[in-house]
């Protein structure tokens, strides 16, 4: 091990408390996911990430009050937070690494979130073909169709 590997090791981590307040943006986190309200634009929206998949989710107060910072399970809260309408999504495994994008307004709608890209993002034509396909996307298909 480097010698700034070990300096960096004995640097102490800083984590935010579970649930903290900047400005207009109320967050709540967990072990895979976090969540935001933004009090101002009055928008809930939810990252889950997972061993090669981070995916970006629009949620409501519904599942925002539903999601607890203790004495859930990542899976418990994953299951929450794809309930929402699904934003943007990074898959990154054995079949490849792509990046999809659902709504093109991902960026504005979670300027709070730390995007992880990795791969090559799909274009309009393959994701549209993709969400017309899976059923699991049915909640973008209004507003993909819309925009044509």
């Amino acid at each position: 091990m480097s010698k700034s590997s070990r300096n960096k090791k004995k640097e102490k981590q800083t984590r935010l408390p579970a649930e903290y307040t900047e400005g207009e943006l109320h967050f709540k986190a967990g072990s895979g996911w976090k969540a935001c309200y933004d009090s101002e634009r009055k928008l809930y929206t939810a990252e889950a990430y997972l061993a090669g998949y981070y995916d970006l989710y629009e949620i409501n107060k519904e599942i925002f009050g539903k999601l607890k910072t203790k004495g859930m399970t990542r899976r418990q809260a994953h299951e929450l937070i794809i309930t929402g309408r699904p934003l943007y999504k990074s898959v990154s495994d054995k079949g490849g690494s792509y990046d999809i994008v659902l709504d093109e307004n991902y960026a504005s709608l979670c300027p709070w979130a730390d995007l992880q890209k990795t791969g090559e993002t799909w274009g309009p034509e393959l994701t549209d073909l993709a969400v017309a396909i899976f059923d699991s996307e049915e909640s973008n298909r209004t507003q993909r169709l819309n925009k044509q």
